[in-house]
């Protein structure tokens, strides 16, 4: 996460957290705000700006009475002698393909600047965002449906979130229906059990277009393993977001097959985009949502290719 190691009475670390918070062209508190936050004298003040530029982490510009600005910065440099910790995104479990590669998108942002990026995965946008919340966590990946349900507007909550185009988070065609091969093709005398995430907010709002409650009894299940639930069982069927599996699903006796109702396909188009989310003090999102447009795939139309992608640390999963 970027909130930083201890700084008490640091101001070298104060002045670099806010020049990149401000970013190039932004005013810097003045020289008594750091007095009066940080319990020190006027001339360590001065020392630790000295220090930032004489290291070429900081151009600064003094402006009379409207206050001192900057001009330039080294983003890498400011990081470090702000003694943030490297930038932690959460993903949703499983590593989806889609959401691998906003991923090595965003660590390649950060790691343009020397800036480590590490991930971690977590099951459900809510409880992702909640993370965020309690700082657990710089950014979070989620669905275009999760944020206009848990969001609202961009900054509702006191969150920034940077979308992206239709197809980052679920691409085409891997929402699926899975059940066994030998299903019978009209469900029996009993209730078509249906796989059903309550954790989810996509998998609860999209089971429930696929297979309406009628003539169906839902079964609590981790959306991640609905395969897994097919073929023991304990439902008959479920919507599945696919992902590379060990074994094929079709030599294991089971089939996907598309989504078939109107009101699931329509749905599936419209939470198909990835929102990556942070709270609006995040430097991380701050920084992020800086970045030029076409940094990361997806955000512009000359999105660039996967080709100079770093690799990205990933934490075991949460």
């Amino acid at each position: 996460m970027t909130a930083p190691h201890s700084t008490s009475g640091d101001p070298s670390a104060a002045i670099a957290r806010d020049a990149l918070r401000v970013g190039i062209g932004g005013r810097l508190p003045t020289t008594t705000h750091y007095q009066d936050a940080l319990g020190v004298g006027s001339g360590t003040v001065q020392k630790a700006l000295r220090s930032l530029r004489d290291e070429q982490a900081i151009s600064l510009v003094a402006r009379g009475h409207q206050g001192t600005f900057v001009t330039a910065l080294d983003t890498g440099k400011l990081w470090s002698a702000a003694r943030l910790a490297p930038v932690h995104l959460l993903l949703p479990p499983n590593a989806p393909p889609e959401a691998t590669d906003v991923a090595r998108a965003v660590a390649r942002v950060f790691a343009d600047h020397g800036i480590l990026t590490t991930v971690g995965h977590l099951r459900g946008a809510e409880s992702r965002l909640a993370a965020l919340d309690h700082e657990q966590a710089d950014l979070a990946l989620v669905s275009a449906g999760a944020a206009s349900d848990l969001l609202g507007s961009a900054t509702a909550g006191g969150h920034r979130s940077i979308s992206l185009r239709e197809g980052t988070y679920y691409a085409p065609g891997t929402l699926v229906v899975v059940s066994r091969t030998d299903a019978a093709p009209t469900p029996g005398p009993g209730p078509l059990r249906v796989g059903l995430d309550p954790a989810s907010d996509d998998h609860r709002r999209l089971t429930r277009a696929q297979f309406p409650p009628d003539g169906v009894e839902y079964v609590e299940t981790d959306f991640t393993q609905v395969p897994r639930a097919v073929l023991e069982a304990t439902i008959d069927t479920g919507v599945w977001h696919t992902v590379d599996t060990l074994i094929p699903l079709e030599a294991a006796g089971l089939r996907t097959t598309p989504l078939s109702t109107e009101p699931a396909c329509t749905l599936a188009d419209a939470i198909s985009p990835a929102v990556l989310v942070a709270t609006t003090d995040n430097l991380a999102g701050v920084l992020l949502e800086r970045a030029a447009p076409d940094a990361i795939p997806g955000r512009a139309e000359n999105a660039a290719t996967d080709a100079a992608l770093p690799p990205v640390r990933l934490d075991a999963a949460e």
